[in-house]
């Protein structure tokens, strides 16, 4: 249910954007928003308090937006996130609003799993072999993963291609043991 909300909320402020023309700027005003909350835990925890006036909290939100030259239209949001006690929602708004202006740029998001670091020049042929495939732009992020030993796991949206050693293995002990059933 929450990430049907946030996403809600991700939905209302593209549509702002994109009569504004500033979509893909408030997706980085959300993801920097999102950041000062991170950043500051502590701001976070007198947001969700309701102890502490809404109008203080209101203030204390218009001054972090202010300060972080947010737009009216983000800091508007995030005013109504903490009056509607959905603050703690930011992240999962923001990871929505992720999604949909990769709908609108028509780009994919593919995750790529290694036992070891990939060279970018490696990374850069991943991303172009999928963009090849797709027919659309790529973003490509990185993780390591030691528990692979060998190979990659690419991960687009739902679907997994996984070439990784640990599976094949896997994969080759279940027929044996199907062999000596």
């Amino acid at each position: 249910m929450k990430s049907s909300v946030a996403r809600r909320y991700a939905k209302a402020l593209i549509a702002v954007g994109r009569e504004d023309g500033a979509y893909a700027n408030y997706g980085k005003e959300l993801r920097t928003a999102l950041g000062i909350f991170h950043g500051t835990p502590e701001l976070y925890k007198v947001l969700l308090n309701p102890m502490h006036r809404v109008e203080e909290r209101r203030a204390l939100v218009i001054k972090a937006g202010e300060s972080a030259s947010l737009s009216s239209a983000v800091t508007r949001l995030l005013v109504i996130l903490m009056e509607t006690r959905k603050i703690r929602l930011l992240p999962d708004v923001a990871a929505a609003y992720s999604r949909l202006e990769d709908e609108l740029a028509g780009r994919l998001r593919a995750v790529v799993e290694a036992p070891f670091d990939l060279s970018p020049d490696a990374l850069n042929s991943v991303r172009d072999k999928i963009k090849a495939a797709t027919g659309r732009d790529v973003a490509v992020t990185f993780h390591k993963n030691a528990a692979l030993i060998g190979g990659l796991v690419v991960r687009i949206d739902n679907t997994i291609l996984d070439g990784s050693l640990k599976t094949q293995l896997d994969l080759m002990k279940e027929k044996i043991l199907e062999g000596v059933a």
